[in-house]
């Protein structure tokens, strides 16, 4: 999460869509009073904030800095979900090995209670979207782009800046994905996928 008084924007960062690149790269033009949560994890840095919810949503932000959520531009990101579930699958291998080491992906897919669900992160109650701007983590070219100009920033490594790059063992989400999961995350997703327009592909 970031609130820029330098910039007068908003990030609501989001599970597996590359936040913490975000704020990595996003750090040197923030101002000396800006808040970022950062994550020790990630060697993101912390600043101006003692809160360590790296996660939290627009509500939360909103209750902290009212006038600034407000007034300022608000984004965030999303992913498609079907590829968005197996980053999770690996990240959660990765962090809680005594839970998930063992276990395989469809198991994963139809018990776990930490999938990466964060529709209403950045949409209220009645589904209304409360970011000025959602993102898709599949152009992030165009994000950038967007970001560098709105905000006259200079980002140019960001595809070249994987903080968990590593992690992932399988590029291609379907070659883990079976008809359950595929259905599954099509129920659990469903928001998104008719917001965003994702099908699995």
């Amino acid at each position: 999460m970031i609130v820029s008084y330098k910039h007068k924007f908003v990030f609501v960062k989001t599970k597996k869509t590359a936040g913490s690149t975000l704020e990595k790269l996003m750090f040197p033009y923030l101002g000396t009073k800006d808040v970022c949560t950062g994550s020790p994890r990630d060697d993101t840095p912390r600043i101006n904030t003692s809160s360590t919810d790296g996660h939290a949503s627009w509500a939360k932000i909103q209750a902290s800095y009212p006038s600034e959520f407000r007034d300022y531009f608000k984004f965030s990101i999303e992913r498609n979900p079907w590829d968005k579930v197996v980053s999770s699958y690996y990240w959660h291998q990765e962090i809680k090995p005594a839970r998930f080491g063992g276990m395989d992906f469809e198991t994963y897919v139809m018990t776990c209670d930490l999938l990466p669900i964060d529709w209403m992160n950045y949409t209220d109650r009645h589904n209304v979207r409360r970011v000025t701007m959602l993102y898709k983590y599949e152009e992030m070219e165009e994000m950038y782009e967007d970001l560098n100009q709105r905000f006259k920033l200079d980002i140019k490594d960001w595809g070249n800046t994987k903080l968990k790059g590593d992690i992932r063992k399988e590029r291609n989400y379907r070659k883990l994905h079976t008809n359950a999961t595929i259905e599954r995350v099509a129920e659990l997703f469903a928001n998104e996928i008719k917001a965003l327009g994702y099908t699995y592909e």
